[in-house]
């Protein structure tokens, strides 16, 4: 065998070494994705963990496993666990948008790690936090203006910034250059265009009740409820968005006797 053919050999094996693990990293994620469809988090989490592991730089796993790990977050019941879960979550986010900058999935899920850690953060903290989230759901919208994840998010973000405080405000202000924006109509707006987007998931609806309940439009609160309430699982976190449902909705019947 000629150096030539010795090397041409050599590359032709790197390339079906490749692929092949290429294509195992791929069934890999396709056994995590089946997973999350069947609401088995764990094993979700377990099959990106085995991706990741395997192929360092796949995009597709590290923003599945932040979506998982933020669902965690969610559904766990010990403040330090969630902290935890969110920290990671936020790095591997970061991490996929180094990967694929372009992509609005890693921004949205930026966004959404970023969202949850500021959970546990107090007063300033929280509020710096929110710049970012605002900036990376903001990012995945340029990139994909039907992306329904960043438009939730940025709903959630309109809806807490106009629930701070004075003091807080005042330190936005700071922050932001001006006190930026926000309003109930607006996060209305974007939740609305999410539910059009994805008509079947229950969160959307159960936020949009939430902040139409904030506005004091009440038999459209009931509405959105109560669709959220009637659709069917489709995710892991479906019933922790049915108890926050159920948890609005004295209010709400109050206001329509």
């Amino acid at each position: 065998m000629t150096r030539m053919t010795a090397g041409l050999a050599a590359a032709v094996f790197l390339i079906g070494a490749l692929a092949a693990g290429a294509a195992d990293t791929a069934g890999t994620i396709a056994a995590g994705d089946a997973a999350m469809d069947k609401l088995d988090l764990e094993a979700g989490i377990a099959a990106y963990r085995s991706a990741l592991e395997a192929d360092p730089g796949s995009y597709e796993a590290t923003w599945k496993l932040v979506r998982a790990l933020t669902d965690k977050a969610t559904l766990s019941k010990v403040p330090s666990d969630q902290k935890g879960l969110c920290v990671e979550a936020e790095n591997l986010a970061r991490k996929a948008v180094s990967l694929a900058p372009s992509d609005a999935n890693g921004h949205a899920y930026l966004a959404v790690a970023v969202g949850k850690l500021a959970l546990f953060e107090g007063g300033k903290r929280k509020v710096e936090l929110s710049k970012e989230v605002k900036a990376e759901a903001e990012n995945a919208l340029r990139l994909n203006p039907d992306d329904d994840v960043a438009l939730h998010v940025l709903a959630i973000w309109n809806s807490e910034m106009v629930e701070l405080g004075w003091f807080l405000k005042s330190f936005a202000q700071l922050l932001y250059g001006k006190f930026p924006p926000a309003s109930l109509d607006v996060a209305i707006t974007d939740l609305r265009r999410a539910t059009e987007l994805k008509p079947d998931v229950i969160p959307h609806h159960v936020e949009l009740g939430i902040t139409l309940a904030s506005a004091k439009r009440w038999p459209e609160a009931k509405a959105e409820l109560d669709k959220g309430l009637a659709l069917p699982t489709a995710w892991v976190t479906d019933d922790h968005y049915r108890a926050l449902a159920r948890a609005s909705q004295p209010q709400v019947r109050s206001h329509l006797k």
